[in-house]
């Protein structure tokens, strides 16, 4: 559980450092699962949820192999009872309805790749603004756990804590984070470097980025995106099926 005072971190920061959420045991069997969906020998995860880095795609690098080519994959849970699993974890899922009330759905995921050398840099942005179409917008939290040690050299998150507070920026507000990064001018950034089988949380409004990997270690991150269960659907799209991970679903709701 969280503690007070971790809570209250979270509330004006907008992120959080929650320690370890897989044990050795867990952390192993969870890096093979993800090394043989990775692989393209998984059948039952579409083909289009495995994403390729741009500068492979686009001719301009080269991979080793076709796992160390992938950027991220992505709505895994939605396919793979093991990826579901994860999102339920109790190690998570019981410091994530301190945050967001006992009703938690997940809404999309994310298996950020980083692969060593191509790995490429991920702008400053907020997550909710960026096609999580629900209401309220601030009733959302992503679990960051990383199955690789993440560092300043391998591409690690970067945040600017209390950013959150906010609310929803325009994207060109957002690019104006990113192009303040780019040219050395981000002092209040903050870097999240974790141990394999650590995690971190950030509000859905948290100003975030993550370097390019230029290191000869991949950076292996899977982020689960919580939103409370009482929130609405806004998108224009047909509603699809968001996954219950705990508690109970509720009328006219996600």
């Amino acid at each position: 559980m969280l503690t007070q005072d971790q809570i209250q971190f979270f509330r004006e920061n907008g992120y959080l450092r929650v320690g370890r959420v897989l044990d050795d045991t867990e952390l192993e069997a969870l890096r093979r699962h993800v090394e043989w969906i990775a692989s393209g020998e998984a059948a039952h995860v579409p083909a289009g949820r495995l994403q390729v880095e741009p500068r492979v795609a686009q001719g301009e690098r080269a991979a080793e192999n076709y796992e160390l080519s992938l950027r991220k994959m992505y709505h895994l849970a939605w396919h793979d009872p093991m990826m579901l699993d994860h999102a339920r974890r109790p190690s998570i899922v019981t410091r994530m309805q301190q945050l967001l009330g006992p009703d938690l759905k997940l809404y999309q995921d994310q298996l950020f790749m980083k692969p060593p050398q191509i790995g490429s840099r991920q702008a400053y942005h907020q997550d909710q603004p960026l096609g999580f179409w629900i209401a309220p917008p601030d009733r959302m939290t992503t679990c960051w756990t990383a199955l690789d040690p993440s560092t300043r050299e391998n591409g690690c998150l970067w945040v600017i804590p209390g950013s959150h507070i906010r609310g929803a920026l325009s994207r060109a507000e957002m690019q104006e984070y990113e192009e303040r990064a780019l040219a050395g001018e981000q002092e209040a950034q903050v870097p999240l470097e974790l141990e394999p089988g650590e995690a971190s949380f950030h509000h859905g409004h948290l100003l975030h980025c993550s370097g390019e990997n230029r290191s000869g270690q991949r950076r292996r991150g899977y982020a689960t995106h919580y939103v409370s269960g009482l929130c609405r659907y806004t998108g224009l799209e047909p509603k699809e099926e968001f996954p219950l991970i705990s508690g109970r679903d509720y009328p006219d709701t996600l």
